[in-house]
Protein backbone atom coordinates (compact mmCIF):
# COMPACT_ATOMS: atom_id res chain seq x y z
CA UNK A 1 0.00 0.00 0.00
CA UNK A 2 3.05 2.28 0.78
CA UNK A 3 4.17 1.72 -2.87
CA UNK A 4 1.31 3.25 -4.49
CA UNK A 5 1.26 6.10 -2.20
CA UNK A 6 5.11 6.95 -2.59
CA UNK A 7 5.46 5.20 -5.97
CA UNK A 8 9.32 4.22 -5.19
CA UNK A 9 9.50 1.12 -7.29
CA UNK A 10 13.01 0.12 -6.15
CA UNK A 11 12.21 -0.30 -2.62
CA UNK A 12 8.33 -2.12 -3.62
CA UNK A 13 10.87 -4.47 -5.10
CA UNK A 14 13.53 -5.21 -2.39
CA UNK A 15 10.33 -5.28 0.07
CA UNK A 16 9.31 -8.44 -1.87
CA UNK A 17 12.73 -9.74 -2.62
CA UNK A 18 12.67 -9.60 1.28
CA UNK A 19 9.73 -11.67 2.03
CA UNK A 20 9.75 -14.12 -0.81
CA UNK A 21 13.78 -15.04 -1.03
CA UNK A 22 13.61 -16.72 -4.40
CA UNK A 23 15.83 -20.17 -3.66
CA UNK A 24 15.02 -20.48 -0.27
CA UNK A 25 12.42 -23.37 1.73
CA UNK A 26 8.53 -22.11 1.22
CA UNK A 27 9.89 -19.16 -1.50
CA UNK A 28 7.12 -20.34 -4.30
CA UNK A 29 4.40 -20.33 -0.98
CA UNK A 30 5.52 -17.16 0.02
CA UNK A 31 5.40 -15.76 -3.66
CA UNK A 32 2.02 -17.18 -4.19
CA UNK A 33 0.95 -15.23 -0.94
CA UNK A 34 2.18 -11.98 -2.21
CA UNK A 35 1.08 -12.46 -5.91
CA UNK A 36 -2.58 -13.40 -4.85
CA UNK A 37 -2.52 -10.35 -2.05
CA UNK A 38 -1.42 -8.04 -4.11
CA UNK A 39 -3.81 -8.92 -7.24
CA UNK A 40 -6.49 -8.98 -4.90
CA UNK A 41 -6.00 -5.76 -3.56
CA UNK A 42 -5.88 -3.74 -6.83
CA UNK A 43 -9.02 -5.74 -8.55
CA UNK A 44 -10.81 -3.32 -6.13
CA UNK A 45 -9.09 -0.25 -7.23
CA UNK A 46 -8.32 2.01 -10.14
CA UNK A 47 -6.62 1.15 -13.30
CA UNK A 48 -3.83 3.38 -12.61
CA UNK A 49 -2.93 1.13 -9.32
CA UNK A 50 -3.14 -2.33 -11.37
CA UNK A 51 -0.76 -0.26 -14.19
CA UNK A 52 1.66 0.54 -10.83
CA UNK A 53 1.67 -3.45 -9.22
CA UNK A 54 2.24 -4.26 -12.77
CA UNK A 55 5.10 -1.77 -12.77
CA UNK A 56 6.54 -3.91 -9.65
CA UNK A 57 5.89 -7.37 -10.84
CA UNK A 58 7.69 -6.87 -14.22
CA UNK A 59 10.90 -5.42 -12.16
CA UNK A 60 10.60 -8.75 -9.95
CA UNK A 61 9.88 -11.13 -12.61
CA UNK A 62 12.92 -9.50 -14.68
CA UNK A 63 15.29 -9.98 -11.66
CA UNK A 64 14.18 -13.15 -10.45
CA UNK A 65 12.68 -11.88 -7.55
CA UNK A 66 9.34 -14.39 -8.17
CA UNK A 67 9.15 -17.91 -9.18
CA UNK A 68 6.74 -18.70 -11.97
CA UNK A 69 5.56 -21.56 -10.10
CA UNK A 70 4.31 -18.92 -7.23
CA UNK A 71 2.80 -16.17 -9.83
CA UNK A 72 0.52 -19.89 -11.79
CA UNK A 73 -0.29 -20.45 -7.72
CA UNK A 74 -1.20 -17.07 -6.29
CA UNK A 75 -3.86 -16.73 -9.66
CA UNK A 76 -6.19 -19.35 -8.07
CA UNK A 77 -7.82 -17.64 -5.52
CA UNK A 78 -7.84 -14.20 -7.87
CA UNK A 79 -9.35 -16.79 -10.26
CA UNK A 80 -12.11 -18.46 -8.49
CA UNK A 81 -13.65 -15.39 -7.12
CA UNK A 82 -13.57 -12.80 -9.78
CA UNK A 83 -17.63 -12.97 -10.25
CA UNK A 84 -18.24 -12.38 -6.27
CA UNK A 85 -15.33 -9.32 -6.40
CA UNK A 86 -17.19 -8.12 -9.54
CA UNK A 87 -20.19 -7.87 -7.28
CA UNK A 88 -18.81 -4.62 -5.57
CA UNK A 89 -16.07 -3.96 -8.11
CA UNK A 90 -17.31 -3.96 -11.71
CA UNK A 91 -13.80 -3.51 -13.00
CA UNK A 92 -12.14 -6.44 -11.66
CA UNK A 93 -12.45 -8.48 -14.59
CA UNK A 94 -10.95 -6.16 -16.58
CA UNK A 95 -7.95 -5.47 -13.78
CA UNK A 96 -7.45 -9.26 -13.83
CA UNK A 97 -7.75 -9.71 -17.19
CA UNK A 98 -5.04 -6.99 -17.69
CA UNK A 99 -2.53 -8.73 -14.99
CA UNK A 100 -2.88 -11.84 -17.32
CA UNK A 101 -1.95 -10.62 -20.54
CA UNK A 102 0.76 -8.73 -18.85
CA UNK A 103 2.27 -11.85 -17.48
CA UNK A 104 1.54 -14.04 -21.12
CA UNK A 105 3.33 -10.90 -22.45
CA UNK A 106 6.43 -10.87 -20.85
CA UNK A 107 6.48 -14.93 -21.12
CA UNK A 108 5.87 -15.98 -17.76
CA UNK A 109 2.61 -17.69 -17.88
CA UNK A 110 0.50 -18.68 -21.41
CA UNK A 111 -3.48 -19.05 -21.63
CA UNK A 112 -3.42 -22.47 -20.86
CA UNK A 113 -3.41 -21.72 -17.08
CA UNK A 114 -6.97 -21.18 -17.14
CA UNK A 115 -7.69 -24.94 -18.14
CA UNK A 116 -6.18 -25.16 -14.50
CA UNK A 117 -8.15 -22.85 -12.73
CA UNK A 118 -10.15 -23.75 -10.00
CA UNK A 119 -13.70 -25.93 -11.09
CA UNK A 120 -15.83 -22.73 -9.93
CA UNK A 121 -14.24 -20.58 -12.43
CA UNK A 122 -14.25 -22.73 -15.33
CA UNK A 123 -17.83 -23.74 -14.36
CA UNK A 124 -19.40 -20.32 -13.56
CA UNK A 125 -16.70 -17.70 -14.13
CA UNK A 126 -17.36 -17.17 -17.92
CA UNK A 127 -14.11 -18.62 -18.64
CA UNK A 128 -14.29 -18.29 -22.25
CA UNK A 129 -15.08 -14.45 -22.48
CA UNK A 130 -12.37 -14.23 -19.53
CA UNK A 131 -10.00 -15.51 -22.21
CA UNK A 132 -11.02 -13.33 -24.98
CA UNK A 133 -11.22 -10.56 -22.77
CA UNK A 134 -6.73 -11.54 -22.37
CA UNK A 135 -6.18 -12.43 -25.61
CA UNK A 136 -7.50 -8.64 -26.27
CA UNK A 137 -5.23 -6.88 -24.30
CA UNK A 138 -2.23 -9.43 -25.08
CA UNK A 139 0.81 -7.37 -27.01
CA UNK A 140 0.46 -9.80 -30.22
CA UNK A 141 -2.97 -11.34 -31.56
CA UNK A 142 -4.21 -14.79 -30.35
CA UNK A 143 -2.13 -17.80 -31.59
CA UNK A 144 -3.62 -20.92 -32.71
CA UNK A 145 -3.13 -22.43 -29.40
CA UNK A 146 -5.09 -19.50 -27.53
CA UNK A 147 -8.06 -20.27 -29.52
CA UNK A 148 -7.58 -23.51 -28.75
CA UNK A 149 -7.89 -22.73 -25.29
CA UNK A 150 -11.08 -20.27 -25.72
CA UNK A 151 -12.54 -23.20 -27.27
CA UNK A 152 -11.66 -25.51 -24.75
CA UNK A 153 -13.59 -23.12 -22.21
CA UNK A 154 -16.08 -22.58 -24.33
CA UNK A 155 -19.37 -23.71 -22.89
CA UNK A 156 -22.53 -24.77 -24.59
CA UNK A 157 -24.19 -21.32 -24.92
CA UNK A 158 -20.78 -20.00 -25.86
CA UNK A 159 -21.29 -22.56 -29.19
CA UNK A 160 -24.52 -21.74 -29.59
CA UNK A 161 -23.64 -18.38 -30.38
CA UNK A 162 -20.79 -18.44 -31.69
CA UNK A 163 -19.47 -20.79 -34.31
CA UNK A 164 -15.94 -21.41 -33.01
CA UNK A 165 -13.23 -19.36 -30.78
CA UNK A 166 -11.74 -17.42 -33.89
CA UNK A 167 -15.71 -15.89 -34.09
CA UNK A 168 -16.04 -15.35 -30.30
CA UNK A 169 -12.84 -13.71 -30.11
CA UNK A 170 -13.99 -11.52 -33.39
CA UNK A 171 -17.23 -10.61 -31.97
CA UNK A 172 -16.47 -9.47 -28.36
Amino acid sequence: KEYFVGGDTADAVLSVDEIIQVGTEGSVERGAKVFEAGTLMVMEMKETNVKKLLTVLEQCVKDSKIEPDAIIQGLSDPLEFLRDIEIDAPLAGSHLSLIVAELINWDVISLNILLSAPEFFRAEGKPSIFAVEILKKKSSGPSEDDLTVVDRLMTEEDKKAHVSAKAMFDAL
